[in-house]
């Protein structure tokens, strides 16, 4: 609790639950947090918001919803969120995405946004990548995307979608 100077931490198998995050938002340099297999529920994102100084963080098997997603608002130096679970579905998803202006990074894992929840991050001032993996959405929103987003490097399904503009630099 409250180590000072700690500014990354990788986590694997479960180690962070609801109860270890509130001692992770505890870490005042804490800059990096990978949470793999760590089924944080909203309440353990709502302990992770206290991270003030958090700029990225993973957790691909999250259990929270739309709602542990909104509270990541309060973390205004988050670049960077790499993140899936069961309970984030829908348009719901891309809404509380498009509170976290200062994002600049976003990779939903199996994530079901639809065309709904990629008009609302569409809004994200500072994107610049976005990976979107099983999001659900169509050819046309993806139209209105790229109208709105032109020089947003974007891949669907691991793949680069063919209207990248960074499609033929990697």
């Amino acid at each position: 609790r409250g180590l000072a100077g700690l500014r990354e931490l990788r986590l694997r198998h479960g180690v962070a639950d609801d109860a270890k995050a509130e001692i992770l938002a505890t870490l005042p340099d804490i800059e990096r947090l990978v949470l793999r297999e760590s089924p944080l529920s909203d309440a353990g994102f709502r302990a992770i918001a206290r991270c003030r100084n958090l700029s990225h963080l993973n957790v691909p098997q999250a259990a929270c919803t739309a709602v542990g997603l909104r509270t990541l608002r309060a973390v205004p130096t988050l670049r960077s969120l790499r993140i899936g679970g069961p309970n984030l579905v829908g348009r719901e998803v891309g809404e509380a995405v498009a509170t976290l202006e200062s994002l600049e990074s976003l990779h939903l894992i199996d994530v079901a946004i639809g065309d709904e929840g990629l008009a609302a991050i569409a809004g994200l001032p500072g994107l610049r990548t976005l990976y979107l993996d099983g999001a659900g959405v169509s050819d046309e929103a993806w139209g209105r995307y790229f109208q709105t987003n032109p020089d947003v490097h974007v891949h669907v399904d691991q793949a680069h979608h063919d209207r990248d503009p960074g499609r033929d630099h990697d």
